[in-house]
């Protein structure tokens, strides 16, 4: 990368900024990105220009660090990293399911599907272990990969397993598609000055990884072993559970909206199959998430109605 197209990147980027912002801050921001990018390289300078411009993107979207939706994605993300981590962990016990047909496969698909599940958690823990010690830039650049390799999970998955006659588009196919996309965005999102060194988090972060990993064997051991209400897919609904618990949290009201954000795409994967058609259990996760959000939207109109001091007349 020439100094001109260093140049050019960093003109793109600051374009990403509202107009009145970038009239006020332009010359700031290309002093920090010189500053950043003296004796770097092409990577170097190509990753803080892709900052600034998220940067401006987030003050666009109204994700800045200096907005509450930015502080609550600062912190779902490393949530989102641990329950991403912990969910592709739990994913390879399935792998492992006796009368698995793609495990011994031979075919091409096969053979890629065992590459892919491999790789996933491997990414999603280096990603978790960089979010661990604070390295946010290498965290972040690992969830990239990641994301595209789920993306590409269930293409490989519908070539290695036989066809189904008469199979038609499921609720699933856009869910594996959207959810991956809703964890990676969650991460990428959140302002980078308030992510930091998660130190204070550690227990949160270690729990929610547990978490994720224990509800993806109590579904595995569901199938097998169908508690009597509701049948195998029961202990799906357990992420409806996690979500109402998020969001009825009152202690530290910000990492309760953070944690509900973070277990939101697992909420999506698991509860949405179970409304298609409507089961009891499916009707039950649905109630629940229904008034833990309207518990917690009357909650916060009623501290913004405190908050706000009675207009003189």
């Amino acid at each position: 990368m020439t100094q001109q197209d260093s140049s050019r990147l960093l003109r793109w980027a600051l374009r990403l900024h509202p107009a009145a912002y970038r009239a006020e801050h332009e010359a700031e921001l290309s002093a920090i990105y010189a500053q950043a990018t003296h004796g770097a390289g092409p990577l170097g300078r190509l990753r803080e220009a892709f900052d600034v411009a998220g940067h401006g993107l987030r003050r666009r979207t109204g994700l800045g660090s200096d907005r509450m939706a930015g502080q609550v994605l600062a912190q779902a993300a490393p949530l989102a990293v641990a329950v991403a981590a912990g969910g592709s962990v739990a994913n390879l016990l399935w792998l492992f399911v006796p009368g698995n047909k793609i495990l011994p496969s031979s075919s091409l698909p096969g053979v890629l599907v065992l590459v892919n599940q491999g790789l996933m958690p491997l990414l999603w823990l280096a990603a978790l272990a960089a979010v661990w010690t604070g390295r946010w830039t290498v965290a972040r650049a690992l969830v990239v990969p990641a994301t595209l390799l789920r993306l590409v999970d269930l293409p490989l998955l519908l070539a290695a397993l036989p066809a189904v006659p008469g199979a038609g588009v499921h609720p699933s196919v856009v869910l594996n598609l959207a959810v991956p996309l809703l964890t990676g965005g969650v991460i990428l999102a959140a302002p980078r000055d308030l992510l930091g060194s998660p130190r204070s988090r550690h227990g949160a972060i270690a729990g929610v990884t547990a978490l994720a990993v224990l509800l993806g064997a109590v579904q595995l051991f569901n199938v097998f072993h169908p508690v009597p209400l509701g049948g195998p897919r029961t202990a799906q609904a357990l992420w409806a559970g996690v979500l109402a618990v998020a969001l009825l949290g009152r202690r530290d009201r910000l990492f309760a909206a953070g944690l509900a954000v973070a277990v939101l795409p697992g909420v999506l994967q698991c509860t949405v199959p179970l409304l298609y058609p409507l089961s009891p259990v499916g009707a039950v996760a649905l109630l629940l998430v229904l008034v833990s959000s309207a518990v917690a939207l009357f909650r916060a109109h009623r501290r913004r109605a405190r908050a706000t001091p009675p207009s003189v007349a």
